[in-house]
């Protein structure tokens, strides 16, 4: 499936900080920001697998680097 909004390259070279990033919203832009050219900093308060729901910090830096060009990702766990 196509993404609904095209890479306009808007954020390439830019740096986004992104909260909630571990699943979700917070991820999904990651995810589309990180197509689109963006330097991507995640945080997020879930570092250890829930029993219901998908995704840490972790999975979800690795899935974003992956749509990355130029690799920058810091990560914060916060309680």
């Amino acid at each position: 499936m196509p993404d609904a909004i095209p890479n306009t390259g808007f954020f390439a070279g830019k740096t986004v900080f992104i909260t909630g990033a571990s699943r979700g919203i917070g991820k999904e832009i990651a995810l589309k920001l990180a197509k689109d050219g963006a330097n991507i900093v995640v945080a997020a308060k879930t570092a250890t697998t829930h029993p219901k729901l998908p995704g840490t910090i972790y999975t979800a830096a690795e899935e974003i680097e992956k749509g990355m060009l130029f690799r920058v990702s810091l990560m914060f766990g916060m309680k």
